[in-house]
């Protein structure tokens, strides 16, 4: 199996030097060979039931929308946004 550090590098915005490549490869073929090895389980036996979600209740609201939204980094259309973090 090949690990292309340089792409893990690149998507995990890791600065890593040239002459530490194979180094990092050679650790990185450790983990795989280590995940390899765990005992395979049905996700069943681990999370019986899928979790629960809580409703979501506004406990105060004392806090105007506006106050709320002041800490935002950028509001679109009255929301919250965040970075694109997945590339199509």
């Amino acid at each position: 199996m090949e690990i292309n550090v340089r792409k893990i590098a690149d998507l995990a915005a890791l600065k890593i030097e040239e002459d530490k490549f194979s180094s990092f490869e050679a650790q990185f073929m450790d983990i795989i060979k280590m995940m390899s090895e765990l005992p395979e389980c049905d996700e069943y036996e681990i999370i019986p039931q899928p979790m629960e979600l809580r409703d979501d209740i506004i406990e105060d609201s004392s806090i105007s929308r506006n106050e709320l939204m002041s800490n935002a980094c950028e509001v679109v259309n009255d929301c919250f946004t965040a970075p694109q973090t997945v590339e199509y």
